[in-house]
C-alpha cells in the first residue's frame, strides 16, 4: 500500500507538470512517455530513475518517501 500511495502521489504530481504516465492502475512502477532523455540529470540529482525505450520509469519502494516523490517532481519541473 506505501509503494502504491507514493506511485499515485508521482502520478498526480506528474499530471500537474502536463505530463501522462502510461496507465497501471495499483502499481508501485510508473512509466512516463517522452521522458526517459532525463535520467541521466535525474542521476546527477541523486534520483535513479531508469530510461525504457524512451519512457522515465519509477519504481517505488518501502525505502522511499513523500518527500523523494517531490523531489524526482521538483526536478522534472526543472
Amino acid at each position: 500500500a506505501h509503494d502504491v500511495a507514493l506511485a499515485e502521489r508521482f502520478r498526480k504530481g506528474l499530471d500537474s507538470l502536463g505530463h501522462e504516465p502510461v496507465p497501471a492502475p495499483g502499481s508501485a512502477i510508473v512509466s512516463v512517455p517522452g521522458l526517459g532523455r532525463r535520467q541521466g540529470e535525474l542521476s546527477a540529482a541523486g534520483i535513479e530513475v531508469s530510461d525504457r525505450a524512451g519512457n522515465l520509469r519509477a519504481a517505488f519502494h518501502l525505502y522511499n518517501t513523500a518527500a523523494d516523490v517531490d523531489r524526482l517532481l521538483d526536478v522534472l519541473a526543472g
